[in-house]
Protein backbone atom coordinates (compact mmCIF):
# COMPACT_ATOMS: atom_id res chain seq x y z
CA UNK A 1 0.00 0.00 0.00
CA UNK A 2 1.12 3.51 -1.06
CA UNK A 3 1.38 6.19 1.54
CA UNK A 4 0.43 9.59 -0.20
CA UNK A 5 2.74 12.70 -0.01
CA UNK A 6 0.20 14.21 2.12
CA UNK A 7 0.49 11.66 4.69
CA UNK A 8 4.51 11.24 4.60
CA UNK A 9 5.11 15.05 5.21
CA UNK A 10 2.70 15.46 7.83
CA UNK A 11 4.15 12.36 9.63
CA UNK A 12 7.63 14.22 8.47
CA UNK A 13 6.41 17.21 10.33
CA UNK A 14 5.63 15.55 13.67
CA UNK A 15 8.94 13.65 13.93
CA UNK A 16 8.69 10.86 11.93
CA UNK A 17 12.32 11.55 9.66
CA UNK A 18 11.85 7.96 7.98
CA UNK A 19 8.92 9.61 6.29
CA UNK A 20 11.26 11.98 4.43
CA UNK A 21 13.62 8.59 3.34
CA UNK A 22 10.75 7.38 1.82
CA UNK A 23 9.60 10.73 -0.09
CA UNK A 24 13.09 10.97 -1.48
CA UNK A 25 12.60 7.17 -2.66
CA UNK A 26 9.71 7.86 -4.72
CA UNK A 27 10.76 11.20 -6.42
CA UNK A 28 15.05 10.69 -6.54
CA UNK A 29 14.47 8.84 -10.18
CA UNK A 30 12.71 11.72 -11.81
CA UNK A 31 14.68 14.77 -9.94
CA UNK A 32 17.87 13.02 -10.71
CA UNK A 33 16.67 12.77 -14.56
CA UNK A 34 15.23 16.40 -14.74
CA UNK A 35 19.09 17.56 -13.41
CA UNK A 36 20.90 15.38 -15.87
CA UNK A 37 18.78 16.64 -18.71
CA UNK A 38 19.41 20.31 -17.75
CA UNK A 39 22.97 20.20 -16.44
CA UNK A 40 24.48 17.24 -18.45
CA UNK A 41 27.13 15.93 -16.62
CA UNK A 42 26.22 13.32 -14.07
CA UNK A 43 28.67 14.38 -11.13
CA UNK A 44 26.87 17.84 -10.99
CA UNK A 45 23.93 15.39 -11.14
CA UNK A 46 24.46 13.43 -8.11
CA UNK A 47 25.80 16.49 -6.45
CA UNK A 48 22.86 18.97 -7.30
CA UNK A 49 19.98 15.79 -6.69
CA UNK A 50 21.57 15.67 -3.39
CA UNK A 51 21.94 19.72 -2.93
CA UNK A 52 17.82 19.47 -4.14
CA UNK A 53 16.54 16.99 -1.49
CA UNK A 54 18.58 19.26 1.41
CA UNK A 55 16.62 21.83 0.73
CA UNK A 56 13.74 19.87 0.55
CA UNK A 57 14.42 18.52 3.86
CA UNK A 58 15.09 21.89 5.41
CA UNK A 59 12.31 23.42 3.59
CA UNK A 60 9.49 20.64 4.56
CA UNK A 61 8.27 22.21 7.52
CA UNK A 62 7.23 25.34 6.01
CA UNK A 63 5.54 23.85 2.93
CA UNK A 64 2.04 24.35 3.49
CA UNK A 65 0.10 22.02 0.96
CA UNK A 66 -1.29 24.65 -1.05
CA UNK A 67 0.60 22.54 -4.28
CA UNK A 68 0.89 19.26 -4.63
CA UNK A 69 4.36 18.10 -3.28
CA UNK A 70 5.73 16.85 -6.61
CA UNK A 71 4.99 20.72 -7.56
CA UNK A 72 6.46 21.65 -4.79
CA UNK A 73 9.93 19.98 -5.33
CA UNK A 74 9.65 20.26 -9.03
CA UNK A 75 9.95 24.42 -8.67
CA UNK A 76 12.90 23.43 -5.99
CA UNK A 77 14.87 21.49 -8.90
CA UNK A 78 14.45 23.63 -11.70
CA UNK A 79 14.93 26.63 -9.94
CA UNK A 80 18.12 24.62 -8.34
CA UNK A 81 19.44 23.68 -11.74
CA UNK A 82 19.41 27.87 -12.95
CA UNK A 83 21.07 28.87 -10.34
CA UNK A 84 24.01 26.20 -11.00
CA UNK A 85 23.99 27.12 -14.71
CA UNK A 86 24.34 30.78 -14.18
CA UNK A 87 27.03 29.78 -11.45
CA UNK A 88 29.05 27.65 -13.98
CA UNK A 89 28.81 30.42 -16.38
CA UNK A 90 30.18 32.91 -14.54
CA UNK A 91 33.20 30.22 -13.83
CA UNK A 92 35.95 29.69 -16.06
CA UNK A 93 35.82 25.64 -17.17
CA UNK A 94 39.17 23.71 -16.89
CA UNK A 95 39.54 19.73 -18.37
CA UNK A 96 42.26 18.10 -16.58
CA UNK A 97 43.95 15.72 -19.21
CA UNK A 98 45.99 13.55 -16.84
CA UNK A 99 45.75 9.85 -15.43
CA UNK A 100 45.63 8.85 -11.84
CA UNK A 101 48.59 8.00 -10.05
CA UNK A 102 48.79 4.02 -11.13
CA UNK A 103 46.26 4.06 -13.65
CA UNK A 104 47.15 1.84 -16.51
CA UNK A 105 44.54 2.65 -18.91
CA UNK A 106 42.66 5.82 -20.55
CA UNK A 107 39.61 6.58 -17.99
CA UNK A 108 37.74 7.88 -20.43
CA UNK A 109 38.59 4.68 -22.86
CA UNK A 110 34.83 2.48 -23.15
CA UNK A 111 34.73 -0.93 -22.94
CA UNK A 112 31.72 -2.61 -25.37
CA UNK A 113 30.10 -5.86 -24.02
CA UNK A 114 29.61 -8.66 -26.24
CA UNK A 115 26.23 -8.11 -27.47
CA UNK A 116 26.44 -4.31 -27.93
CA UNK A 117 29.87 -4.76 -30.56
CA UNK A 118 29.18 -1.72 -32.90
CA UNK A 119 31.52 -0.11 -35.48
CA UNK A 120 33.40 2.60 -34.02
CA UNK A 121 31.68 4.79 -36.76
CA UNK A 122 28.43 4.12 -34.92
CA UNK A 123 29.86 4.63 -31.65
CA UNK A 124 31.33 8.01 -32.83
CA UNK A 125 28.13 9.36 -34.57
CA UNK A 126 26.05 8.25 -31.56
CA UNK A 127 28.02 10.14 -29.44
CA UNK A 128 28.28 13.20 -31.41
CA UNK A 129 24.54 13.23 -31.89
CA UNK A 130 24.05 13.20 -28.10
CA UNK A 131 26.81 16.21 -27.94
CA UNK A 132 24.66 17.78 -30.83
CA UNK A 133 21.05 17.47 -29.26
CA UNK A 134 22.74 18.54 -25.78
CA UNK A 135 23.94 21.45 -26.93
CA UNK A 136 20.79 22.32 -28.45
CA UNK A 137 18.63 22.01 -25.32
CA UNK A 138 21.37 24.07 -23.57
CA UNK A 139 21.26 26.57 -25.97
CA UNK A 140 17.27 27.20 -25.18
CA UNK A 141 16.70 30.01 -23.26
CA UNK A 142 16.06 28.82 -19.10
CA UNK A 143 12.25 29.23 -19.44
CA UNK A 144 11.98 27.31 -23.10
CA UNK A 145 14.77 24.77 -21.67
CA UNK A 146 12.50 23.50 -18.12
CA UNK A 147 9.07 23.32 -20.44
CA UNK A 148 10.72 21.32 -22.53
CA UNK A 149 12.96 19.08 -20.56
CA UNK A 150 9.85 18.71 -18.45
CA UNK A 151 7.23 17.68 -21.57
CA UNK A 152 9.36 16.23 -23.59
CA UNK A 153 11.89 14.26 -21.04
CA UNK A 154 9.41 13.60 -17.91
CA UNK A 155 6.39 13.44 -19.82
CA UNK A 156 4.43 15.67 -17.83
CA UNK A 157 0.87 17.28 -18.51
CA UNK A 158 0.44 20.36 -19.69
CA UNK A 159 -1.29 20.77 -16.02
CA UNK A 160 0.96 19.44 -14.34
CA UNK A 161 3.90 21.64 -16.05
CA UNK A 162 1.16 25.07 -15.13
CA UNK A 163 1.01 24.01 -11.57
CA UNK A 164 4.96 23.36 -11.60
CA UNK A 165 6.02 27.00 -13.65
CA UNK A 166 2.80 29.04 -11.96
CA UNK A 167 1.90 29.88 -15.83
CA UNK A 168 -1.08 29.34 -17.79
CA UNK A 169 -1.30 26.10 -20.14
CA UNK A 170 -1.43 28.70 -23.18
CA UNK A 171 1.69 29.75 -22.21
CA UNK A 172 3.54 26.43 -21.59
CA UNK A 173 2.51 25.42 -25.46
CA UNK A 174 3.71 28.71 -26.40
CA UNK A 175 7.03 27.82 -25.26
CA UNK A 176 6.77 24.61 -26.13
CA UNK A 177 6.20 25.11 -29.28
CA UNK A 178 8.88 28.02 -29.71
CA UNK A 179 11.35 25.45 -27.37
CA UNK A 180 10.86 22.73 -30.28
CA UNK A 181 11.01 25.16 -33.09
CA UNK A 182 14.63 26.25 -32.02
CA UNK A 183 15.51 22.55 -31.75
CA UNK A 184 14.44 22.02 -34.95
CA UNK A 185 16.37 24.59 -36.61
CA UNK A 186 19.77 23.67 -34.83
CA UNK A 187 19.45 19.61 -35.19
CA UNK A 188 17.48 19.59 -39.12
CA UNK A 189 21.61 20.42 -40.65
CA UNK A 190 22.68 17.64 -38.44
CA UNK A 191 20.08 15.04 -39.20
CA UNK A 192 18.29 16.25 -42.29
CA UNK A 193 14.59 16.36 -43.13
Amino acid sequence: MSISDEVLILKFKRGDKSSFRRLVEKYQSKVYSIVLAMIGDKNDADDLSQEIFIKVYKGLTQFNGRAKFFTWLYRITINTCINAQNTRKRKPETILMSYPVGEKENPLSTQLSQDTVRSPMEILENKELGMKIKLAIDSLSDGLREVFILREVEDLSYKELSKILQCPEGTIKSRLFRAREEMKKKLTPYLGE
